[in-house]
């Protein structure tokens, strides 16, 4: 069954800590921020073209969060807050839907997956450092070699 466009919507500004970009219900909002309170789901393995597209869609979901921020704190009251909201949602939501080879779906399970699971989530770093253009970070720092 396809989600909807506001649970769509709600799924990727969760995810992304948009500042509340939706209405989401406290006990919701702590459910997917701790996923693993509950029953542990079984982990699901990525081939690289899926966590490409990934990362393709969470770079431009990142540009569209850096967009909108500063307009959510400027925006003077509940309703134009929540206006900037919707807006900012519907384009993550357009943003992850144009990229081939993932749906939001996929993208919200990846997110909240590498939350929760730290070689899934360096993965995901060392492609987003790649796609960025920076050289990846060493997990420990690496010795000079001397020089011959």
């Amino acid at each position: 069954m396809p989600m909807n466009t506001t649970m769509r919507a709600a799924l990727i500004a969760a995810t992304l800590g948009f500042a509340g970009a939706t209405a989401i219900p406290a006990g919701a909002q702590e459910t997917m921020e701790a996923p693993a309170a509950q029953a542990p789901a079984p982990a699901a393995t990525y081939d690289e073209a899926k966590l490409q597209s990934f990362v393709v869609a969470f770079l431009q979901v990142d540009q569209i969060n850096r967009t909108y921020a500063p307009q959510l704190q400027e925006a003077e009251g509940e309703d134009a807050q929540n206006s900037v909201r919707e807006q900012a949602s519907a384009e993550m939501v357009e943003a992850v839907e144009s990229v081939d080879g993932i749906t939001v779906e996929e993208y919200g399970t990846i997110i909240q997956q590498a939350q929760t699971d730290p070689a899934l989530a360096e993965e995901i770093n060392t492609y987003i450092q790649a796609a960025a253009g920076a050289p990846a970070q060493p997990t420990a720092p690496a010795e000079p070699t001397p020089a011959e």
